[in-house]
């Protein structure tokens, strides 16, 4: 399972968000009322905005999480401006502080399938009912206990108004949120966890004047955000690999100065591998593959198409560059994969041998090998499209001298 630590700089921005919220609520006072007013709307309109890009994006978390915040920032307005003394209040904070962090896990955990298909609704449906049954929960738990009653009360500690259980709940969740950005490396996940962060803060210092008007309008960034960010992946980013795709090379392609090389690569025997072990398992060799090139030095990696990868060195002389390939070229030739499935491997050892080319197989595991060519600009190449096509020359002749090297 791959790991990427690197993606908890994605919470960047939220943090920086929420702690700016907290700090200028604290000049809110000095605003004229018109601008007040208009702040105290803010929320509904970014909540708008974010509703606008997750239909046309087709985006369901997202839109689920907008309509969310909405409802959130409408009852802590027009419902919970009250002592929490009161039975309904009582009921409706503890309903509240409940809903968040369930729908928020719920809303980490689920994958995105999109919104106009039966996966959507059905998401939309399961997100209604979780919210239900939260109000139907806030109802039971007081009158389960007394340990259960003291537990989700209001006001376990002055100056901070959410309950113990809740508090618990809210954290667990928050750790399931970072596990799962840096398990997936997607924009969509540190969106929601700065939504559970401002919300979070709105329900814990409630009795703090304009806290929930601050702390939606930062919630409701965090959605903007998260949705410009994961449309910008859907156009740039290959969704396989992780790495950039063939739009984003070409502009890397446009700016490039006088002096680089680019490397053109692809795994030995790819469709052979395919027809042996399946798509399932190339799919995951390609994710390996990509894993590692994106680590070379001085480089960055994009997937030009089906197996094959392009890598962009800047500033780099061709021996630089091919070192820093070889490098990659023994880590994944070094590299073990396990095969679960093996319905698909020949009956015959014999077949098996003959079928799968440089890839090796042990008794329970896989190796590929790949295959690299590196050229640099020059006074004959002098534009980066033809640069390209001389690093896939070079390609072609790794591969006619036996596969597993770098030719410059």
């Amino acid at each position: 399972m791959q790991i990427y630590p690197a993606a908890m700089i994605r919470l960047l921005l939220p943090a920086v968000l929420i702690g700016l919220a907290l700090w200028l609520r604290a000049f809110m006072d000095q605003l004229g009322a018109e601008t007040r007013v208009l702040l105290a709307f803010m929320p509904y309109l970014l909540c708008a905005a974010a509703l606008f890009l997750a239909y046309q994006f087709n985006r369901c978390r997202l839109l689920l999480a907008t309509l969310g915040l909405g409802v959130f920032y409408w009852l802590v307005q027009n419902a919970m401006q009250v002592s929490l003394s009161q039975a309904d209040a009582a009921h409706l904070y503890l309903s509240v502080s409940l809903a968040v962090p369930v729908l928020c896990l719920y809303l980490l955990l689920l994958p995105e399938k999109g919104i106009w298909n039966l996966q959507g609704l059905a998401a939309c449906l399961l997100f209604l009912f979780l919210a239900l049954a939260c109000v139907l929960l806030a109802a039971w738990l007081p009158g389960s206990s007394e340990a259960a009653a003291g537990y989700y009360r209001a006001r376990p500690a002055e100056g901070y108004v959410l309950s113990f259980g809740a508090t618990l709940l809210m954290a667990l969740v928050l750790a399931v949120g970072l596990v799962l950005v840096v398990l997936r490396n997607e924009e969509t996940e540190a969106a929601l966890l700065g939504v559970l962060a401002a919300l979070f803060c709105t329900l814990a210092l409630l009795q703090l004047e304009d806290i929930s008007t601050v702390m939606c309008v930062a919630a409701g960034l965090c959605l903007v955000w998260g949705l410009l960010r994961s449309t910008h992946a859907m156009a740039y980013r290959d969704e396989l690999t992780g790495l950039l795709g063939r739009r984003a090379l070409g502009e890397h392609l446009a700016r490039l100065g006088r002096r680089y090389c680019i490397a053109m690569l692809d795994v030995d025997h790819f469709k052979k591998f395919n027809d042996t072990h399946g798509h399932d398992v190339g799919d995951e060799v390609l994710r390996m593959v990509s894993s590692q090139i994106s680590r070379v030095g001085g480089g960055t990696a994009y997937r030009y198409g089906g197996e094959e990868f392009c890598i962009v060195f800047p500033r780099k002389s061709v021996e630089e560059a091919a070192a820093a390939l070889d490098l990659v070229r023994e880590r994944i030739c070094d590299y073990r994969m396990s095969i679960r499935d093996r319905d698909r491997r020949p009956l015959r050892s014999k077949d098996g041998a003959r079928r799968r080319g440089a890839t090796r197989i042990g008794s329970s595991d896989v190796a590929v090998t790949i295959s690299a060519g590196v050229a640099q600009r020059s006074e004959e190449y002098a534009k980066p499209d033809a640069v390209v096509m001389n690093a896939d020359k070079m390609l072609y002749r790794a591969k006619r001298a036996g596969r597993n090297r770098v030719v410059y």
